[in-house]
């Protein structure tokens, strides 16, 4: 593994971490990179409500997650960030 993808996991580790004691966060899951299709750590959040909160793409950008993909679903967002 180079330094850049150990960095890249560990950002996506940190978000995790900050991201699980929110309160609209109900699950978030890291996707290894070798799972996904870009080749680099992936989180998935499942948020409750509408939208995604401030503080959520704050934690995304501290750790410098990039958002790829929002999805409402049913009462719920889905977010999908990359560590870029």
């Amino acid at each position: 593994m180079s330094h850049t993808d150990y960095a890249r996991r560990s950002r996506a580790r940190t978000a995790i971490n900050r991201l699980g004691g929110h309160g609209d966060v109900v699950d978030v899951t890291l996707i290894p990179a070798w799972e996904d299709p870009t080749g680099r750590p992936t989180v998935e959040i499942a948020i409750a409500g509408s939208a995604v909160p401030p503080v959520v793409a704050r934690e995304l950008g501290r750790a410098e997650l990039a958002i790829r993909e929002v999805t409402p679903r049913g009462g719920m967002v889905r977010v999908v960030a990359v560590a870029e």
